[in-house]
């Protein structure tokens, strides 16, 4: 159906053109307001950036003058640093004033006068450093004359800063009132917009209604038909059309071009264009069809076959007439139907009794293969009916109670007398509970067999709705007395192990006290007898002393390595956010005087973020640095870099996992005296020691802790190395999952 243009008339045409006109203006300013408005909220954060600027100079004056009196008073170079580090964020802060600044002249000329006080002080600040380490600070009358000068100038920095900061919030003030001020404004404009822009609308829209209201009444109707018949065309799968006999055009129907397996209005409507999707062998009977209807014969339905565009052959049924109007014109109408699936149904119906007929053998083989199974696994089936509260049992479930199948009526009373007398009353509330829930989840049970033997069973059962709508409950009972036995026994076994456990935690309690404190006197008393009779012992008697405070040495770090390697055992999996960053630091601190004696120079990446267990990573990294400083070259000074990169585990063949994970491989890399690569995995052994004791000391058990550590966290670690040629410890860590 063609729709019925409406055309706007002159006066449509002038209230739009005058509504657009008014909208545009109050858009303008609108957008004016707007700008205004970002103008006065940058100049209020300006504003607060150049005090939080100001503060942030001051802090660092302050800082840096704090760490110069650290170094005065420690000597430790360290302190130099951070002041070096604070200077050079005060002339940041003071070339980000200047550049905030800019457009204010009497605040670059504060800031000017400031900066010159800052010069002064820095002379008499770094002129300490030039003082000599072990002078006396209270008897110095030069140190104590430029400290007084220092401190005048720090009062006339933080009296600047608080002249340039007052200056400041009295512009805060200012910019505060009028962005307040605009602020204030805002709703006004907006209300008033929006009444504008409504009354507007609402005049425009009375306008339309009122015109379009008639030209709409008028549609409603013949909308109403041709979308009836719209949407009974594609519910039933048929399609119009309607034939000139002056020429070969002729209309088709959205729905008819759709049955033919192609888009409405795809191609020219004509009768040489249809006939292409007539299978050829069905042309003639098409042709017949239309030539007959031309002769005002009365047709019943014609059966012919189109192929579609994809290839697929549909069948359609067409029926025809020839109409004559009310002006003696001649056309043909007809209707045209997809009825392949009605074909098909016909064919469907003739083939149904063959399949129900495999199907029911097929169904026959299964139930076979059902009961062949329920003997294998030891289980049986049943099926309670909750209309008749009947129950069906299979062939197994009697062969489970010790008795022929059939034998005895399938119901609850009968399957009680078979219950040990113990476990009866849990079988009836059981079932009880069923009948308001429809299923019982898993019990466990005994059952007395017909021949006398106790066997444990165990049930669960949940309910379906068959296709005839009755409600029923299928359960299984399998025998799982050897399943219980098993797990008895493992019940005994985790006892078992629950006191090994506790007796290994009563052994850690004697490790860490009771041993620990015969060590402490035994230590004690060497070194008494150092202090006190060392002199009047003999050659012999001061050596075997010597060896004894050795052994006991020994003995201790022994002790203390085997409560570490326990406490790694023992680990709680509860893991955090760990920054190995702040890890490495940590170490580099503990180890600070050892990389002092050694002269070691250790360099490293970036490190990432990981999920793990804060002491036990500390632990890992301090005892990789310490093996690599233990075992470094006797005249090279150690070096040790520490990298880590993303990685796939398919890329790693040393994981041996050919899947997507993604780990941290993090790389401990030394100079050092190495090992042959056979002892790699070695070295990770408790108590493995590849070097003599009077060599190199410790007792073997640290890289095991290592080891211990990063297990625990999920991940490897693996050692590859050369005599005198090195080492490299490289972990592989779970990377966290976002």
């Amino acid at each position: 159906m063609k729709n019925i243009k409406y055309r706007p008339s002159i006066y449509h045409k002038i209230i739009l053109s005058i509504s657009l006109l008014i909208l545009l203006l109050i858009g303008l300013l609108a957008v004016n307001h707007i700008n205004n408005i970002s103008k006065s909220t940058k100049s209020l954060i300006h504003s607060y950036e150049v005090n939080l600027e100001l503060e942030r100079l001051f802090s660092n004056i302050r800082a840096s003058e704090n760490n110069m009196r650290g170094y005065l008073l420690s000597g430790n170079s360290f302190y130099l640093r951070l002041y070096r580090g604070n200077i050079e964020k005060v002339n940041t802060s003071y070339l980000l004033l200047k550049d905030l600044t800019k457009d204010n002249p009497i605040q670059q000329q504060n800031l000017d006068s400031l900066n010159k006080i800052i010069e002064l002080w820095q002379r008499y600040i770094i002129s300490y450093s030039n003082f000599n380490k072990n002078f006396d600070i209270k008897t110095n009358s030069t140190f104590q004359k430029n400290f007084h000068e220092s401190t005048s100038l720090l009062i006339d920095i933080r009296n600047k800063v608080n002249e340039m900061a007052i200056l400041e919030k009295s512009y805060l003030k200012q910019r505060n009132l009028l962005y307040n001020s605009q602020i204030y404004r805002t709703p006004i404009l907006t209300v008033s917009v929006l009444l504008a822009t409504l009354l507007v609308l609402i005049f425009a829209y009375y306008q339309n209604t009122k015109d379009l209201d008639t030209l709409q009444n008028s549609n409603t109707k013949l909308n109403k038909y041709y979308l009836l018949n719209y949407q009974a065309e594609i519910l039933s799968e048929f399609g119009t059309w309607e034939g000139n006999l002056n020429d070969e055009n002729i209309i088709l129907s959205d729905n008819l071009y759709r049955i033919l397996g192609v888009e409405p209005r795809s191609f020219e409507a004509n009768k040489s264009n249809f006939m292409k999707f007539v299978h050829f062998e069905d042309v003639e009977i098409v042709n017949n069809f239309l030539k007959k209807i031309l002769a005002g014969l009365e047709l019943p339905p014609t059966y012919h076959r189109i192929i579609r565009p994809d290839g697929d052959i549909r069948i359609f049924r067409s029926v025809g007439k020839l109409f004559v109007d009310n002006l003696g014109n001649k056309s043909v109408l007809g209707v045209t139907g997809d009825v392949t699936v009605e074909q098909s149904n016909i064919e469907l119906l003739k083939s149904n009794y063959h399949d129900l007929v495999k199907v029911n053998n097929q169904l026959k083989i299964f139930d076979e293969s059902s009961k062949q199974a329920e003997i294998l696994g030891k289980y049986g089936s049943w099926i309670l009916n909750f209309d008749t509260l009947k129950f069906i049992y299979s062939d197994n479930t009697y062969r489970l109670l010790g008795c022929e199948p059939q034998s005895f009526e399938p119901s609850l009373k009968n399957l009680i007398e078979f219950v040990h007398p113990d476990d009866k009353l849990m079988v009836n509330k059981a079932f009880k509970k069923a009948l308001c829930t429809m299923e019982i989840p898993a019990i466990s049970y005994r059952i007395i067999k017909k021949n006398g033997k106790i066997r444990k069973f165990k049930t669960n059962a949940k309910s379906i709705l068959d296709i005839k709508g009755i409600q029923n409950m299928i359960g299984t009972t399998q025998d799982i007395t050897e399943d219980y036995s098993k797990s008895m026994q493992l019940k005994l076994r985790n006892k078992e192990l629950e006191k090994h456990i506790n007796e290994l935690n009563e052994f850690n309690q004697v490790a860490s006290h009771d041993l620990q404190e015969p060590l402490r006197k035994i230590q004690t008393f060497i070194s008494r007898i150092n202090n006190k009779d060392k002199e009047m012992m003999s050659e012999m008697g001061r050596e075997y002393l010597t060896r004894m405070e050795k052994a006991s040495n020994r003995m201790r770090v022994l002790i203390n390595d085997l409560l570490q390697y326990s406490r790694a055992n023992r680990a709680e999996k509860s893991l955090v956010k760990i920054d190995l960053n702040e890890v490495l630091s940590n170490s580099l601190v503990e180890l600070s005087q050892n990389i002092e004696d050694t002269k070691a120079v250790i360099t490293y990446s970036d490190l990432p973020i990981i999920d793990g267990i804060d002491f036990q990573m500390q632990q890992l990294f301090t005892n990789l640095l310490s093996n690599s400083l233990k075992y470094s070259k006797a005249n090279s000074a150690p070096i040790i870099h520490i990298s880590y990169r993303e990685i796939f585990t398919r890329t790693e063949s040393i994981l041996k996992d050919k899947s997507t994970k993604k780990y941290y491989k993090i790389n401990f890399v030394d100079n050092g005296i190495g090992f042959e690569q056979e002892n790699a995995e070695k070295i990770f052994l408790l108590f493995n020691r590849l070097r003599d004791k009077t060599e190199f000391q410790g007792t073997g058990v640290g890289l095991a802790i290592c080891k211990k550590i990063v297990e625990n966290h999920n991940g490897c670690i693996f050692a590859k190395s050369e005599p005198n040629e090195g080492a490299t410890f490289t972990i592989f860590m779970p990377m966290p999952i976002s």
